[in-house]
């Protein structure tokens, strides 16, 4: 629901007394938001991701152990990185557009599509 013309005047007001109050503080808030921390890990999590890459490669051929052990960490830099990708780039919605509702099938719709699937897997044979 966008904000009215009111709305929208009074929050730019205020927007404007915080950056002549304290102008530290919107300084701080604009180096260190939340796309910031979310790249400082996400580059983090690449690393992870590398050095269990490195422990895979490295410990494959010799100990299956600890070939699995590297695999879960690179698993692990993969999560994170994915979380802290959600965290910075995901919420975002362009200006003025709505959110699309999920469109539902039917039920005899996906019968169909098996249906049609089957018979040409069976004709190909």
């Amino acid at each position: 629901m966008p904000l009215s013309e009111e709305e929208q005047r009074i929050l730019q007001e205020m927007e404007q007394r915080l950056y002549e109050n304290d102008r530290a503080f919107v300084d701080r808030v604009r180096s260190e938001g939340p796309r910031s921390a979310a790249s400082r890990s996400m580059r983090w999590s690449a690393v992870v991701f590398l050095a269990g890459f490195a422990v895979l490669l490295l410990a494959f051929r010799t100990s299956l152990l600890v070939g699995t052990f590297g695999f879960l960490v690179m698993l692990l830099g993969t999560l994170t990185f994915e979380r802290a990708a959600r965290q910075a780039y995901g919420g975002q919605v362009r200006a003025g557009a709505q959110p699309q509702p999920r469109q539902r099938s039917h039920p005899g719709e996906l019968v169909l599509i098996g249906r049609r699937i089957r018979s040409r897997i069976w004709r190909e044979r």
